[in-house]
């Protein structure tokens, strides 16, 4: 039943492993999020680069780009999901989103390496998700144990276009996830 529950994948890049799974609406450059009109789960991917606490002074976001986080959040708020932005991200004290930790309400956060899922394999890729209208105790996480690792330097010299990639894998997870949204 909850594979058929359409879902939209907010924010994601044109060649993202979404377009290939069913029952996702993407919107990508081409499919402005701006143009969302909602009535459906979402997995939200705002860009990070404006928000990030490790590359945000070096960020050069498109005129607009920024504003996608907020806007991001917000149809999260409204019609339930998942958000994802990379840990200790600006968008979460700018739109009052929980921190990994605190007590699950019905807006909770936890935070996951994508490495669990088999992607970014030279990083641990430190995320953070919120939840929206998902019961804590529907979620079930993947774990893999790693070496410790300098990951701040790992994560300057990863691709650009690697930090910003969601794997087929968690990506799959993530549509699941949504779909659990009352």
């Amino acid at each position: 039943m909850n594979e058929a529950k359409m879902v939209a994948a907010l924010c994601v890049k044109p060649r993202s492993v979404y377009f290939s799974l069913p029952n996702v609406v993407c919107y990508d450059e081409r499919r402005d999020v701006r143009s969302f009109a909602g009535g459906m789960p979402v997995i939200a991917h705002p860009p990070c680069r404006a928000w990030s606490a490790f590359c945000a002074h070096q960020a050069k976001p498109l005129p607009g780009e920024k504003e996608l986080g907020p806007l991001c959040v917000g149809w999260l708020r409204k019609c339930g999901g998942v958000l994802e932005h990379p840990a200790h991200s600006r968008l979460f004290e700018f739109c009052g989103l929980p921190l990994p930790g605190n007590q699950p309400s019905e807006i909770w956060a936890v935070e996951v390496l994508q490495t669990w899922w088999g992607g970014h394999t030279g990083t641990r890729k430190r995320t953070w998700l919120v939840f929206f209208g998902i019961p804590p105790k529907s979620i079930r996480l993947p774990l893999a144990l790693l070496a410790d690792r300098d990951e701040k330097r790992l994560w300057q010299i990863m691709r650009r276009s690697s930090r910003s990639e969601t794997c087929a894998e968690m990506a799959m997870w993530l549509v699941d996830a949504a779909r659990k949204a009352r």
